[in-house]
């Protein structure tokens, strides 16, 4: 379930299509898109690409749901 304190799917599609309408929300296409906009972040300690227990799905959502809120428009 994800908390009302953070945007919803439909609100974050539509955010997306403001900030880079010329790029579906594919995030390898955003890079080559919008070069001058593309950071990368890492989810996980250790530059570890990929969750393999509950505490870290937790800590990529955590993660991910920072960056979303901070950089909302209009926030």
């Amino acid at each position: 379930m994800i908390s009302d304190q953070y945007p919803q799917p439909q609100a974050l599609n539509g955010l997306w299509e403001q900030q880079w309408p010329e790029c579906p929300p594919v995030a390898y296409l955003l890079g080559s898109r919008y070069p001058d906009r593309w950071v990368r972040f890492h989810t996980l300690p250790g530059s570890k690409r990929y969750p393999e227990n509950e505490d870290e799905y937790r800590t990529v959502l955590n993660r991910h749901y920072t960056v979303l809120t901070n950089w909302a428009p209009g926030r």
